[in-house]
């Protein structure tokens, strides 16, 4: 019975949604049971996702441009430095970002963290608050997650998503609810793009440049991120293998739950994603690299059951390609927020 706390979609709905989504219609679902399965499928799949977001669409628009970087003077911390720059990734879209270097000499190893739906996410990642109440939410939900990396030991960019921060399609007509995010989708969308690709782009042009920097150890990357950032760390690790470790938090669940509910927000859609395969098969282009899905107990956004299927779909594909602990998923006591202590006890953890 459909109430306003217990929703639900008739019957005719779910089997018309059910014929949508039918995984025989899913092209590039892993089925491999063997390493050399795996690596075929992967050689198959990882160019196919990479042209349904859109990549090769902003490859041939950007033509022969060059990402350029500026700074403003660097900042010196407890044990860092910390520098804000702008990078334009690609011919009129330029996004700020903050760089945090370890004291040292290094190399250090490299941590991309693309933020999700807080415009500021790129300043809280960094430590940086406009006030009492922001610093002690990023203090209560581990939001400083660069500050975090450079204290381990890592060179941390913290990014801004583009569509969510600066950078993007404002909806300034009131056309998409008077979100900007979904004004930008829509635009991605009219020229065969889509803002995941975008932001796909933005984080390979960032690992482009900082693997060039003397002090960063480009054989070592880890992307990590919350809720959009999450989407971001999946879609770019899928599709990029010099990120070593991902770890996504609050963001691998199901793109569509058997109930019908889309769990993410609107701007992470890739549309024909479900002809591709589901959430597993875009994660299971990771393998057999290492990662970590994070989510909280009590995040309303997913469903335990369904962040649970998710979770033992991609195992099935971690121990096809033997690799099956480099694959973790955890649950935190909280909400939708990030968890420190398992995500950095992961990260720093040696590969078996």
């Amino acid at each position: 019975m459909t109430t306003q706390d217990n929703p639900s979609l008739p019957d005719d709905v779910l089997r018309y949604l059910g014929r949508l989504y039918s995984e025989d219609c899913r092209r590039h679902a892993c089925r491999a049971e063997t390493p050399d399965g795996i690596e075929r499928w992967q050689s198959e799949a990882r160019p196919a996702l990479r042209r349904l977001i859109g990549l090769p669409a902003i490859r041939e628009s950007a033509g022969d441009h060059e990402p350029s970087v500026e700074f403003e003077g660097a900042m010196r911390k407890d044990g860092y430095t910390l520098r804000k720059g702008w990078m334009e990734t690609e011919p009129d879209v330029r996004l700020p970002f903050w760089l945090l270097r370890p004291e040292g000499v290094g190399p250090f190893p490299l941590a991309v963290m693309p933020h999700g739906h807080n415009e500021r996410g790129f300043d809280t990642y960094a430590g940086i608050w406009r006030d009492e109440s922001e610093r002690r939410r990023i203090e209560r939900e581990d939001r400083d997650i660069a500050v975090q990396a450079v204290r381990r030991g890592y060179v941390a960019l913290t990014v801004a998503t583009r569509g969510i921060a600066v950078g993007g399609v404002a909806d300034v007509f009131g056309r998409h609810g008077d979100r900007d995010c979904r004004s930008h989708f829509m635009h991605a969308l009219l020229a065969a793009r889509t803002s995941t690709g975008e932001r796909v782009w933005d984080m390979e042009r960032f690992i482009d440049w900082a693997s060039g920097l003397q002090e960063v150890d480009a054989s070592k990357v880890l992307m990590m991120g919350n809720s959009g950032g999450g989407v971001v760390t999946l879609f770019a690790a899928a599709c990029d293998v010099r990120v070593t470790t991902a770890v996504s938090s609050c963001a691998f669940a199901p793109y569509v739950a058997r109930t019908g509910k889309v769990h993410h927000d609107d701007c992470n859609a890739v549309p024909g994603i479900m002809r591709f395969g589901e959430a597993w098969d875009v994660a299971g282009l990771i393998a057999p690299r290492r990662l970590l899905a994070v989510h909280g107990r009590t995040d309303t956004l997913f469903p335990h059951e369904e962040v649970d299927r998710a979770t033992e779909e991609l195992r099935r594909i971690y121990r096809a390609a033997g690799a099956a602990g480099s694959f973790q998923q955890a649950y935190g006591p909280a909400g939708h927020r990030f968890y420190k202590d398992i995500m950095w006890r992961f990260a720093e953890e040696l590969p078996g």
